[in-house]
């Protein structure tokens, strides 16, 4: 990835992170939860560049961050949590979340 695309990516998880993340000691949030929430945000934010390895380069950037995470496959990030708005609905079998990516009034999906 070129240094351009990795100030965007940098500049988007940032974006992502202040929009849709609470920070504060004591919250912790699922790997599985999160990274749905940021692949969401990051196809609405720049369709045009997906990087060949999202979330390894998702996992390294909320490193950088300084959040700590727990267990190799499935981390569990510490430090930040989503917004409660922000998750609207988790379904049962692959905990997809539904992000109001648009600022207004969150619809459910089908």
């Amino acid at each position: 990835m070129n240094q351009y695309v990795q100030q965007d990516f940098s500049e988007i998880v940032d974006q992502f992170i202040a929009r849709y993340c609470r920070l504060g000691a004591g919250l912790n949030i699922s790997d599985r939860i999160l990274f749905p929430a940021f692949r969401a945000f990051w196809i609405a934010t720049a369709p045009e560049t997906q990087p060949p390895a999202l979330l390894g380069q998702f996992r390294v950037a909320m490193a950088e961050r300084g959040f700590r995470s727990n267990g190799p496959k499935r981390p569990h990030w510490y430090g930040l949590t989503l917004h409660p708005l922000t998750v609207l609905s988790e379904q049962e079998e692959n905990d997809s979340l539904i992000l109001d990516l648009s600022g207004r009034v969150p619809v459910m999906r089908p």
